[in-house]
């Protein structure tokens, strides 16, 4: 199986278990089945993990994301919140922090990289901690995304999948567009699994499992969705202008997907190609999937049930029938009878 070449830089210890798991506060709402896939999927390879608890104190786990880029709130403010959060985490006995969200994960590096930086920061957030809600100041030993796990663990899940990524009728492997959000991979290049120009997370996913990568002039262009770009109407051409400029780029390469990390770009990326067709008349119809969504697919959970492909404007069927993944369509729309849950 092809390998890549990835900065030694660039090779991150990726722990292999006790983690934190911290949802997003877009991700549910847009792919409602993403964020139960990557609990699901913790769950397939027997990790120890948890989530904020029934308690009315630790249900939010939002680290401030769009509040904080969007020069709302003070950057104490942020670290108070990741500090709530990490004190959390200690008291049920998980040393990782695990994110669903990319903006989560470079909130969370850069407010650990703050404490490493600046002398007394951390006796100063460990007095507000204590002012605020009683509880004390405890670093987590890693901040990981859920990506990074998945990648970790891409070669045992690939033992596990009924399906892989080839033309079942032909033979052929699937070429996957590999988009890894900004905020996993531009900010803290680092931290990413091979940089930001080399980033594999997604890429060895789609080789490990029987896919071709996709490489093209705008491979690492941001989605556009930014948090001034989507949230502000005046710029939201921006974020259009950026998934066109993509998906130009991409199209003589005929993919049959695009593979995210990020729920923004999971959301734009999918999206925007409607709003392209109604201002342009170009159709290009590139389903986008998360990592979890495709993880999920691939083990055959159901389609509408568990991973939710309805949530989706450019549909996911035709990308099943390149599978072979059969579906049935009755279960796209919500009916007041039980869906069974495989």
């Amino acid at each position: 199986m092809p390998t890549a070449t990835i900065p030694s830089e660039t090779i991150k210890e990726i722990p292999k278990n006790d983690f934190f798991l911290t949802p997003s506060c877009i991700l549910g709402a847009v792919n409602p089945g993403t964020e139960v896939l990557i609990s699901r999927i913790y769950d397939l390879l027997g990790l120890r993990w948890k989530t904020a608890g029934d308690r009315a104190e630790s249900k939010c786990t939002c680290c401030t994301g769009f509040s904080s880029h969007g020069d709302l709130i003070t950057i104490e403010s942020t670290l108070l919140v990741a500090a709530r959060l990490w004190s959390i985490a200690a008291e049920m006995g998980l040393e990782n922090i695990t994110t669903a969200c990319v903006t989560s994960f470079a909130i969370h590096t850069e407010c650990l990289e703050m404490y490493k930086h600046e002398p007394g920061l951390d006796e100063r957030v460990d007095r507000w901690l204590q002012q605020a809600c009683g509880r004390r100041l405890q670093f987590p030993k890693h901040v990981v995304h859920a990506s990074d796990i998945v990648y970790d663990n891409r070669d045992a899940l690939a033992q596990k999948l009924r399906y892989r990524l080839v033309d079942h009728r032909t033979g052929r492997p699937l070429r996957i567009v590999d988009h890894v959000g900004c905020h996993y991979a531009k900010v803290f290049p680092e931290k990413a699994i091979g940089g930001a120009e080399s980033c594999d997370v997604l890429a060895g996913l789609v080789r490990a499992w029987g896919g071709e990568t996709v490489d093209y002039p705008e491979r690492r262009h941001c989605c556009g969705m930014g948090f001034r770009q989507c949230a502000i109407r005046p710029n939201r051409g921006y974020t259009m202008a950026c998934v066109l400029k993509k998906l130009e780029s991409m199209a003589p390469w005929k993919p049959d997907a695009i593979l995210t990390n990020c729920p923004g770009c999971n959301l734009f990326l999918d999206k925007e190609q409607w709003a392209i067709l109604q201002m342009t008349g170009t159709e290009y119809n590139i389903p986008t999937l998360s990592y979890s969504e495709l993880t999920g697919l691939l083990m055959g959970w159901d389609p509408y049930a568990v991973v939710g492909i309805q949530a989706h404007t450019v549909p996911v069927e035709p990308l099943l029938d390149k599978l072979g993944i059969p579906y049935d369509k009755s279960k796209e729309w919500l009916t007041k009878e039980p869906v069974e849950v495989m």
